[in-house]
């Protein structure tokens, strides 16, 4: 044993003591930051705060549906213009009666019919900040049908194609630009949206300026802002027409100079985890399109772009009858009605949809 002074009986359990309180003080003091980890306080500096603002959790994989039948209504993000609610024609307009209306509007009816939905409501946001409103956490919408065209973002999904839609060529009245192969050295308006920018990457070569507008493209057009403007057709058409209404002075000032530049088409976003909404949403359009329906609300929404004239001196041509479709074309001069979409890749370039060719027009035939 060591020499020196022993410690008394006091004396050990005075350090027993002390031991003890420091056991509790530490466990006490990791307690107390798993507390504050967990619903208090963050326990370090710029940790991220739960609890109370944490985000709820999203719907189990299967579920959307069942829960807006519940609530009675489909709940739909949209552009609806700007000023909001001034509309975006032909997709979406308020009626005389101040209803809804508009292609768009006519998807959105035939989804939550199909879906048994009792009604629709419409959230206005920006079309740029459509995917962001779908995906808001707080879950403000169900879909989005706003002449969307799909894109990858993480989180969405997609319904089958409700309407296959080209970019259309729209130029001043006067100007040279015939195709695309004439834009080499040209500026170029689009309406601002990615894929459109994409888009034009491949279809011009050459070109100086890539202008992106959400507004005001047509008088920039006719100012001389650019020299073409590419858009949407459905879109293109109805708000030229309306352009011209309000500038009585601008009718004939811009012209449609090709249709169908690209092979696009909307579709309507949800959320990836809505597995049976989108389920549901599939079969209302699929059902939708295969009906004589489909077609009549194509003329009646979407109607309105001249046909490109004839510019080949040696097509053959054929003028088109009352009841005529490019199937009965197809029947009457190559033998098979079957054969029409050869017909319409012919003509695709001159008209902004299948669906739109009427009597008096001159069908090129392959």
């Amino acid at each position: 044993m060591a020499d020196g002074p022993q410690p008394t009986n006091t004396l050990r359990g005075c350090i027993v003591v002390v031991f003890l309180f420091a056991v509790v003080a530490i466990v006490g003091a990791g307690i107390a930051g798993m507390f504050f980890m967990r619903g208090g306080e963050p326990a370090t500096p710029g940790a991220p705060t739960t609890g109370g603002d944490r985000p709820p959790e999203p719907a189990p994989a299967g579920s959307a549906l069942a829960a807006i039948r519940a609530r009675g209504s489909l709940i739909v993000g949209m552009d609806t213009g700007e000023p909001p609610w001034s509309g975006t024609p032909p997709m979406f307009f308020l009626g005389a009666d101040g209803a809804y209306d508009g292609f768009d509007s006519r998807v959105a009816r035939e989804v939550a019919a199909a879906a048994k939905i009792e009604d629709v409501k419409i959230v206005h946001a920006k079309y740029s900040g459509l995917e962001e409103l779908l995906l808001d956490p707080a879950g403000k919408v169900d879909v989005i049908i706003s002449g969307y065209t799909p894109t990858d973002t993480a989180g969405i999904a997609w319904s089958v194609p409700y309407l296959d839609y080209g970019l259309a060529l729209i130029v001043p009245a006067g100007s040279k630009v015939k195709t695309t192969a004439d834009l080499f050295g040209k500026r170029i308006g689009i309406f601002d949206d990615d894929a459109a920018a994409e888009d034009v990457q491949r279809l011009a070569k050459g070109y100086t300026e890539l202008v992106r507008m959400e507004d005001g493209y047509w008088d920039a057009l006719v100012n001389g802002r650019f020299d073409a403007f590419l858009y949407d057709y459905p879109y293109a058409s109805a708000e030229l027409r309306q352009w011209v209404t309000q500038n009585p002075s601008r009718k004939g000032s811009v012209r449609i100079a090709q249709y169908n530049l690209t092979d696009s088409h909307y579709a309507v976003g949800m959320r990836a985890q809505a597995t049976d909404l989108l389920e549901a949403t599939n079969a209302a359009l699929t059902r939708w399109m295969d009906s004589p329906a489909y077609g009549e609300a194509i003329r009646d929404y979407l109607k309105g772009g001249d046909p490109v004239e004839v510019t080949d001196r040696n097509a053959r041509v054929v003028i088109v009858k009352a009841g005529d479709t490019l199937s009965l074309i197809a029947q009457r001069e190559m033998g098979d009605m079957n054969r029409w979409p050869e017909l319409w890749e012919k003509n695709r370039a001159r008209f902004p949809n299948p669906h739109l060719i009427d009597v008096g027009d001159k069908v090129e035939l392959p």
